[in-house]
């Protein structure tokens, strides 16, 4: 018998590994010249496997390097997760490459560290709380029984809870008793019965199967009957569209006649509005005025709320927009818009509701359908009031850098579909009205403005910080669109520009609280009024930083307003109800008219009509008064007097009145 021996033979070169050959070694080789150890045995010591690779002097002397890296090699590679997002599961690129081999925690912390420290105190504060508690129990005992009797002496009493012998009961003697009821108030137990039934898993789902049948019949039974009564409203629709009550040319029929009604009922209101002449003033007294009182425009929605804002419409002179909101922020509320017209002042025209507070509102020069909405959120708002619904065309959000606190003012562009807004926060913004959403642009950051001697003490420090100033107002240069003036909290006036929006090209500096209006001169570019809270309102000419005028009125100044047909001629409320008009050209110190618009509440708002002789008041109990001027508070434009005067126009006519009263004027006085 012959056994198979490996034997070495030369490596065969391929694609695949190298294999092993095994041989029988013929019967001639006996054991005993195999020998015993296979290491000397002269036949197999230059075997070699067939696998064994053989290297030259120059391979043996080459250094294989290894380097180690930080990859696990265990650590999964194709690892997904799913994109909301995007909608696919896509593969997760960071693979984590940590492995823990080994990890003890340990409990051990040296004397000598704080932490150790820290427990000996603790240790020591607590064993000073059990002396201090024995104590006390022991000083407590004052039986003679006891009185050489210590628990500090017995350390088995010691870890036995505490009690006061004196004051003690067992628990069983807290419980309540038991009562006893007689057998007449007792009730009979509710009848047990005992069902039993073998199931199987067949007859559950039978069971359930039979359930989900019968709940797709109810609900095939109310699609039935949905569809009934979708086909009779259908028709009830179509019925109420063809029914001509219900027709646009019904509507407005009955628009008309509701105003006529009205003007029936207020005939002597209309005719003063119409033919108003006062005949107590005469020639003797030129610097005196009146006005009388007309409507009072109010809803029943708008009686808790406060008038923040009134703008007229400048196509339809008879309408005008007011704004609802509140100037008590502890006590915040919805707002609301009402858009009224002077054929009809029971009811308004138009309403619409916000979730804030209306603070501000303008409508847009060329499109008078639009109107732009600050609210106290921070949110500015488009509507149109032409629109059927109740809800905006745009609206600003979060993701489109809404304003963070409110929104004390918008202005519409006269050309353009963007509009400005300033708010509390600092900024000045511009929204430009795309397709479907509005495009935030910030114009410029309010920087706050200090003293210029503090300013400069810690310009020297070098430590000082600046903020950002509270916007209140702002107003656009009718003849110069990049320069716009800004009214902060802090009682700064700033003039700016579109053009350079970070810095100021000028600052005027004459209130110390918050102003709340500045307007430009309708016919001079250089002048314009402001109004504070610190009860004065100013007048400026914009190449000088002082006013030029002041008035103090005893109290804070809600508003001010220049009147659309005199350069001279303005109008103030303050918050104790009372109206002044003003007439520069006439009188320069004193009010032409004083008239008390409400007495039981506060005058914010004015605004005068722009081509009738008709001024507003919005005050804090939701209404806004009607007041007609009388002839001394309407004087337009000086009469020409020679040839030149007959060739230029009203406009500038009314700028050289202002220019004259200009030049009278001491500038250093203010």
């Amino acid at each position: 018998m012959s056994r198979p021996r490996k034997i070495g033979g030369k490596k065969k070169k391929g694609k695949g590994k190298a294999n092993r050959h095994f041989e029988e070694i013929p019967d001639e080789v006996s054991d005993d010249k195999l020998g015993g150890d296979d290491m000397m045995n002269p036949d197999l010591a230059t075997q070699k496997d067939m696998d064994h690779i053989s290297l030259n002097t120059e391979e043996r002397k080459e250094l294989i390097t290894k380097a180690l890296n930080t990859n696990n090699p265990c650590a999964p590679h194709n690892e997904t997760q799913y994109s909301h997002k995007e909608k696919i599961f896509k593969k997760d690129e960071l693979v984590d490459q940590m492995v823990v081999h080994f990890s003890l925690d340990n409990d051990i912390i040296l004397i000598d560290s704080d932490e150790y420290r820290d427990q000996e105190d603790f240790r020591d504060i607590k064993k000073q709380r059990n002396r201090e508690l024995l104590d006390f129990v022991n000083d407590g005992i004052k039986d003679e029984e006891f009185s050489n009797y210590r628990l500090d002496d017995d350390p088995t009493a010691q870890k036995k809870s505490l009690r006061n012998t004196f004051n003690f009961q067992e628990r069983s003697c807290q419980t309540f008793n038991l009562q006893l009821r007689e057998k007449g108030i007792k009730t009979d137990p509710p009848q047990c019965s005992r069902f039993f039934r073998e199931t199987t898993q067949w007859e559950i789902f039978d069971k359930y199967m039979a359930d989900y049948e019968e709940q797709q019949r109810i609900e095939w039974e109310e699609q039935q009957k949905n569809k009934k009564k979708g086909k009779k409203n259908q028709q009830q629709v179509q019925q109420v569209r063809e029914d001509p009550l219900y027709s646009a040319s019904m509507k407005r029929a009955l628009k008309i006649m509701e105003r006529m009604i009205v003007q029936g009922a207020d005939f002597d209101k209309f005719s003063d509005y119409k033919y108003y002449h006062d005949e107590t003033e005469g020639t003797d007294s030129p610097n005196t005025g009146t006005v009388l009182p007309l409507w009072r425009f109010s809803t029943d929605k708008s009686r808790r709320k406060q008038v923040t804002s009134i703008c007229w419409n400048p196509k339809y002179k008879d309408l005008f927009a007011v704004g609802y909101g509140s100037y008590d922020f502890l006590k915040e509320t919805s707002g609301l818009i009402c858009c009224y017209t002077i054929k009809n002042p029971t009811w308004p025209e138009y309403s619409f509701t916000t979730e804030s507070g209306v603070m501000c509102l303008d409508f847009h020069k060329k499109n008078p359908a639009l109107l732009a909405v600050g609210l106290y959120d921070g949110t500015v708002m488009v509507f149109d009031i032409r629109a059927k619904s109740n809800k905006a065309i745009y609206q600003s959000t979060v993701r489109t850098m809404k304003h963070t606190d409110p929104v004390w003012q918008v202005s519409w562009d006269e050309n353009e579909m963007l509009f400005y807004s300033i708010s509390s926060d600092g900024r000045v913004s511009r929204w430009t009205l795309m397709k479907n959403k509005l495009e935030p642009e910030e114009v410029l950051k309010l920087k706050l403005v200090l003293d210029q001697e503090k300013e400069l003490v810690d310009n020297k420090k070098e430590s000082f910080m600046y903020g950002l100033a509270g916007g209140m107002c702002f107003d656009f240069n009718p003849f110069n669109d990049d320069q716009f003036l800004v009214g902060t909290e802090e009682g700064k006036i700033h003039l700016c520009s579109k053009a350079y929006s970070g810095q100021y090209l000028e600052t005027y500096e004459g209130h110390f609280l918050a102003v709340y209006a500045v307007k430009w001169n309708k016919y001079h570019p250089r002048v314009f009024l402001s109004c504070s809270a610190d009860w004065k309102i100013k007048m400026w000419d914009k190449e000088i930083t002082r006013p030029i005028l002041s008035y103090d009125l005893g109290c804070a100044v809600g508003d001010v307003e220049w009147a659309p047909y005199s350069s001279t001629v303005f109008a103030a409320v303050i918050y104790t109800g009372q109206l002044y008009v003003y007439d520069l050209d006439q009188e320069k110190h004193k009010f032409m008219c004083e008239h008390t618009a409400m007495k039981d509440a506060v005058a914010n708002h004015v605004s005068f009509n722009q081509e009738d002789p008709i001024i507003l008041v919005g005050d804090q109990k939701g209404g806004v008064n009607s007041f007609i001027l009388s002839k001394n508070l309407k004087r337009g434009p000086i009469e020409p007097i020679n040839e030149e005067d007959v060739k230029k126009s009203s406009e500038e006519l009314e700028k050289e009145k202002m220019e004259k009263f200009l030049s009278t004027q001491d500038k250093e006085v203010y």
